[in-house]
């Protein structure tokens, strides 16, 4: 398969262990991924170009990752992840080991404030994902430290 899209309506619980390669280029998940799962998964899938899921599950929390990661999604360029309580550090790993030639990056986020931190996010950039054109992030939550308001957090992400 080049292409692949799945929908489903419950939790999938597979945590791609027991897999080996794959040549799907295009993938789309439409229904509640295990965030845990996310590691092993891109290990299986060296040819991928664009990955898009629309909601990761983070209720049976982490599991150690299985698979070595001396891969390198090389062609992997558009992503597009909806990240529901996702920890912005775990997430960070992810992006640190997958994702330096990617060129368009589209996230929904919610309650972790770390997304809301530009300087980290510029950081990320320059040193691990130095190919992005376009990044697009929305984020969701109730700020409780009044130190900033909504107009300067999105300010500090202004690029030149």
């Amino acid at each position: 398969f080049k292409y692949f899209k799945i929908e489903y309506q419950q939790l999938l619980s597979i945590d791609f262990t027991n897999y080996d390669s794959s040549s799907i280029e295009y993938l789309i998940i439409k229904g509640s991924f295990p965030f845990s799962a996310f590691h092993n998964l891109l290990c299986c899938l060296p040819k991928l170009q664009h990955l898009s899921i629309n909601h990761f599950d983070t209720h049976y929390g982490y599991q150690k990752r299985n698979k070595s990661s001396s891969i390198q999604l090389k062609y992997l360029k558009h992503v597009s992840l909806k990240l529901n309580f996702v920890c912005f550090d775990e997430f960070e790993k992810i992006i640190k080991e997958f994702f330096h030639h990617i060129q368009i990056l589209r996230l929904t986020t919610s309650c972790d404030e770390k997304y809301l931190d530009a300087k980290r996010w510029q950081q990320l950039i320059l040193f691990h994902i130095p190919y992005l054109r376009i990044f697009d992030i929305h984020h969701k939550c109730f700020l409780t430290d009044n130190k900033l308001k909504d107009h300067d957090i999105i300010n500090q992400f202004n690029s030149s």
